[in-house]
């Protein structure tokens, strides 16, 4: 009987690549394979790439440039790798963010944690689940001394003061996932208007016509806003028609945390109407699995009757492929450069920058064309 290899995949991506320095197809200064084309070659998830290039780097044969990929180390290669000052004593970055249940913070936290250790810095995270939480975390960690701040603003109809007061006072920070809008910060977020309008386009090549929208976001939440404005330009481009009826927006508006329930209950109503949708596209992934709830609840078949797409992965799969088609964000990159840009701000003070996180769209098995 044959044994069972027992390596971990990120061993065999690391051996994979090993080997490839060791004959010579990686030379000193060659970029190594991107993160996509490991996960083509491999069948795996960007995290286990991504652990597999970590080690690599933490044995001093490749090295990273944010923005620009990993390269095989070499004895020379110092002019080539940007130059970086790595605390003496290390500092602390803090890093603010509120619960979710999905890979989505895991993902982000990923990034922004090996970024830290890449830099020599450490890192701080607080929880906020209110604005009163998110100045509270703002004030304390800046007692304990942290360099700067990494902020998932919450959403909300009006922009917490403790935010602007950092700007005011040009103490270092950096939002992440987005953007105050009319407000010039730094900032690092996916980008969304290309998203939405990625996610709209696929759907109308789909042979859709009539495509819903679910958000349960505020309104100043500038990626929901974003990524709404990118369907409506691949909407109107096609002169399909625009009709409010079609949209289910703003659904926690009336509630200061989440609220499943209502939410749920709002979207049960809304499709049972019988309103001529043969698509949705959801602004949230957690709102894609509540559509497919909710449709499958009234006897509506998905894909079959209408299909859903979502912008983030609601992180439902099998043994084939992503159960969800939705909008996939590179979120360990998005925390990376946000590291990047926090420490560049430490520096320089006057650094203001907004970096956008290309995004692509997945296709899975919760969408199908019209004329299937």
């Amino acid at each position: 009987m044959m044994k069972k290899d027992k390596a971990p995949l990120y061993a065999k991506i690391k051996e994979y690549l090993k080997d490839q320095m060791d004959s010579g197809l990686l030379k000193p200064g060659d970029q190594v394979p991107t993160e996509a084309e490991l996960m083509n070659r491999f069948g795996v998830s960007r995290i286990t790439v991504t652990s597999a290039i970590r080690h690599l780097v933490e044995e001093g044969l490749v090295y990273r440039i944010a923005g620009k990929g990993s390269f095989v180390q070499s004895d020379h290669s110092s002019a080539a790798k940007p130059l970086r000052r790595i605390p003496t004593k290390k500092e602390v970055i803090g890093f603010i963010l509120h619960p979710a249940r999905d890979m989505f913070m895991h993902r982000l936290l990923l990034g922004i944690e090996e970024a830290c250790r890449e830099n020599g810095y450490g890192l701080m995270v607080r929880l906020s689940m209110t604005q009163n939480d998110e100045l509270q975390a703002i004030e304390d960690l800046r007692s304990s001394g942290v360099k700067g701040l990494i902020i998932h603003p919450l959403d909300g109809e009006a922009y917490n003061e403790a935010i602007l007061k950092l700007q005011t006072e040009r103490f270092p920070f950096v939002l992440v996932d987005r953007y105050l809008p009319g407000i010039r910060t730094n900032a690092v977020y996916s980008d969304n208007y290309e998203g939405g309008r990625l996610a709209a386009d696929f759907l109308i090549r789909l042979g859709h016509r009539v495509i819903g929208v679910v958000s349960s976001p505020k309104s100043k939440t500038s990626s929901a806003e974003d990524r709404f404005q990118g369907y409506l330009e691949a909407v109107r481009a096609k002169n399909l028609p625009i009709q409010a009826k079609h949209w289910l927006t703003r659904l926690d508006d009336d509630s200061p945390i989440h609220d499943e329930i209502s939410i749920k209950e709002a979207i049960e109503e809304w499709l049972s109407e019988g309103l001529d949708m043969s698509a949705v596209f959801t602004i949230q992934s957690l709102d894609a699995i509540y559509i497919a709830s909710i449709a499958d609840k009234l006897g509506i078949r998905v894909p079959e009757d209408l299909s859903i797409l979502s912008f983030d992965n609601p992180g439902i799969s099998d043994l084939y492929k992503h159960y969800f088609s939705h909008v996939e964000q590179n979120l360990e990159l998005m925390g990376a450069e946000a590291v990047e840009l926090l420490i560049r701000a430490i520096h320089n003070p006057d650094t203001s920058e907004q970096i956008k996180i290309p995004v692509t769209l997945i296709e899975g098995r919760s969408t199908r064309s019209v004329a299937e």
